[in-house]
């Protein structure tokens, strides 16, 4: 879900950028609406995660940082 409100709620975006089918992605959208604490509690839990908890689940696991967010942290340093 997401990935849908990143979209506006735009079913053909996500469909389009997942490159699957709009019925699946409208058919997950349908699940959503009728099941939204089971969403809810998974999206919580999700946010709740941060990398180290996931390393612990997965050692193999590499931190991905995008390169303007990498920039921004350097300035940041060397500003200091």
């Amino acid at each position: 879900m997401l990935l849908v409100h990143s979209y506006h709620k735009d079913v053909s975006a996500v469909a389009a950028h997942l490159k699957w089918p709009e019925v699946k992605v409208q058919a997950a959208v349908n699940y959503a609406a009728a099941f939204p604490e089971e969403i809810n509690e998974a999206m919580a839990e999700n946010e709740a995660t941060d990398f180290e908890a996931l390393r612990r689940m997965l050692p193999q696991a590499a931190e991905f940082v995008p390169k303007q967010a990498a920039k921004d942290r350097n300035a940041q340093t060397s500003s200091r």
